[in-house]
């Protein structure tokens, strides 16, 4: 369509919802009809979901929601002090439950399995980690009742690679290529040297006046 015809449509579709005909008359009139809409987020999709998100290489952010049965079985078990929420150090391994690197562990109360969020300090950045919710049975033992995606805190410190990534936008192309370092060259610094027979003091100026004469060429 071009784009006069899009607003035509537009146009159209604007009068139509805001006018209406009068039934006695036919005249059609022009109304402003408001709706009035809820813009606020609602407090729970009746979902079940945990997700982990990086914050900066030492904290990562867990929120979750739950649909009726779970949130009811998890206020239970927050009323008894077992509801849990986990994070395990995944890096370079298939996690199967029980062998992460780490384990981090952190019981709920009523108020923060209601706040729907958690922050996680964690000693390692560039690492993979993944969070479960669940509560601990009778003998102690974890139940796992939601699990989350696994995730990466960035780095902490400037990447060593000497790979430099580029993509060709007209090409629709990707290349590696080798970095040949800083165009920056390092500034050389003279450092000063006490000539034979003078105090040091006296040897750096005698060094400035002769680079001095050095420079001027005579």
């Amino acid at each position: 369509m071009k784009k006069k015809e899009v607003i035509k449509l537009i146009k159209e579709h604007v009068e139509s919802a805001f006018s209406t005909t009068d039934s006695s008359s036919g005249v059609s009139t022009t109304v402003q009809r408001r709706e009035e809409k809820d813009l606020n987020l609602p407090r729970t999709y009746d979902k079940n979901k945990l997700v982990l998100m990086p914050v900066n290489p030492y904290v990562v952010f867990a929120y979750w929601d739950f649909d009726q049965r779970t949130r009811e079985l998890m206020k239970q078990k927050a009323r008894e002090g077992k509801a849990v929420i986990r994070l395990y150090d995944v890096t370079f391994i298939m996690f199967n439950g029980t062998n992460a690197h780490r384990t981090f562990e952190h019981r709920l109360d009523e108020l923060t399995l209601d706040a729907g969020n958690f922050y996680f300090n964690v000693p390692m950045p560039r690492a993979d980690y993944l969070s479960e919710m669940g509560y601990l049975d009778d003998e102690g033992k974890f139940v796992s009742v939601l699990r989350s995606n696994v995730t990466r805190t960035p780095a902490a410190s400037p990447s060593a690679s000497s790979r430099e990534r580029w993509y060709d936008l007209k090409n629709k192309k990707r290349t590696v290529v080798l970095s040949e370092g800083s165009l920056i060259k390092p500034v050389e610094k003279i450092r000063g040297v006490t000539s034979p027979g003078f105090p040091s003091g006296q040897g750096m100026m005698a060094q400035g006046i002769m680079w001095e004469i050095f420079r001027s060429g005579r």
